[in-house]
């Protein structure tokens, strides 16, 4: 393993939200962002070290401030130390190693000399800018995760989609006067295409292991929150790329004929439903709110990968999902 080789260090009782990170000078919990320099480390193998259990031993060194985490003992807060100045330091207090046991990838962030204490968040209550300190015991909140980082993890990963209701064929979600709702497919309807960003809540997972996301109106850079709970409409919030905001997360249910359950990230039970304006046959619109599932065809979502119509391509090379919201001849046909 290259001793120059960086990770993000997640939580693994935050389901990934938050890894370890710097925040004046003090070693706290941030809000997952592999673009945060604060939030990557090198682990800085001692080849003469190991743990009681055999474990190797390393310096962890954060690659922003290149200060090394150092131990000050049980239930204080770590120090930070210019690495500079310790490099090749026999300090048994810069060591760390990984425990032997492992959850699903997860390990407890040990004192090399000691591995019954480990790096945890205060109070066992992990939140952004929550400070770590060194402790004993067994909980979820104590175990962590070394990612390996590659600027892949920056490129995005997202399709851009258009989302339709299994209850109301040749409907799409759109947007007016900012309320979310289901209305007639229009593709001169911008505010139809939506974003599905799935870069942006890497590594974060549901309680079933499904990936989220996040879902952004292309028109006007708006995601998709909760309301006040279930049985009220949802709503709309700010997107920022560079800052996890884990009330705008989502995910899919397994599939179903095509279509799924869009459901709360942190409440799988909450899912997306098309309350229609008397009954679905007959409306010609529907609002979108969050209710508790009930397994119905006003539950079941399709997230449609489209192609934005280039103008420029000629016609016989326009695939069959294109869409073109400036162009009133352009069809699309959403049961695809």
């Amino acid at each position: 393993m290259s001793n120059q080789e960086k990770f993000i260090i997640i939580n693994e009782g935050s389901n990934g939200e938050y890894s370890l990170a710097i925040r004046g000078r003090k070693l706290v919990a941030a809000l997952y962002n592999p673009r945060d320099p604060y939030q990557r480390w090198i682990r800085k193998i001692d080849n003469g070290t190991k743990s009681q259990q055999g474990e190797p031993a390393f310096v962890l060194v954060n690659e922003a401030t290149n200060e090394a985490i150092k131990n000050e003992g049980p239930n204080r807060p770590m120090s930070l130390v210019p690495y500079d100045k310790v490099a090749g330091s026999p300090d048994n207090l810069l060591l760390w190693t990984e425990s032997k046991e492992t959850v699903q990838g997860f390990k407890y962030l040990c004192q090399a000399n000691n591995v019954l204490y480990h790096i945890m968040p205060n109070f066992r209550a992990i939140r952004d800018g929550r400070m770590m300190v060194l402790y004993s015991g067994i909980h979820t909140m104590d175990r962590w995760k070394f990612v390996s980082y590659n600027k892949d993890l920056l490129v995005p990963t997202q399709q851009t989609i258009t989302i339709s209701c299994q209850s109301k064929e040749g409907y799409n979600l759109t947007i007016r006067d900012e309320t979310v709702m289901l209305a007639p497919a229009d593709p001169k309807d911008k505010y139809q295409v939506w974003i599905k960003e799935i870069s942006y809540a890497k590594p974060v997972k549901d309680q079933d292991a499904k990936q989220a996301f996040a879902l952004v109106n292309k028109a006007t850079g708006k995601a998709i929150k909760p309301g006040f709970g279930t049985n009220f409409l949802v709503h709309l919030a700010k997107f920022n790329q560079d800052y996890l905001d884990s009330s705008l997360l989502w995910t899919e249910s397994e599939k179903e004929l095509g279509f799924r359950e869009i459901r709360m990230q942190s409440n799988t039970s909450a899912v997306f439903h098309a309350n229609y304006v008397g009954d679905a046959a007959d409306s010609n619109e529907a609002l979108l709110e969050l209710r508790s599932m009930n397994d119905s065809k006003d539950q079941r979502w399709k997230l449609q990968e489209i192609v934005l119509w280039d103008a420029s391509a000629p016609a016989s090379e326009k695939p069959s999902n294109q869409w073109d919201p400036s162009k009133a001849d352009i069809s699309f046909d959403g049961s695809k």
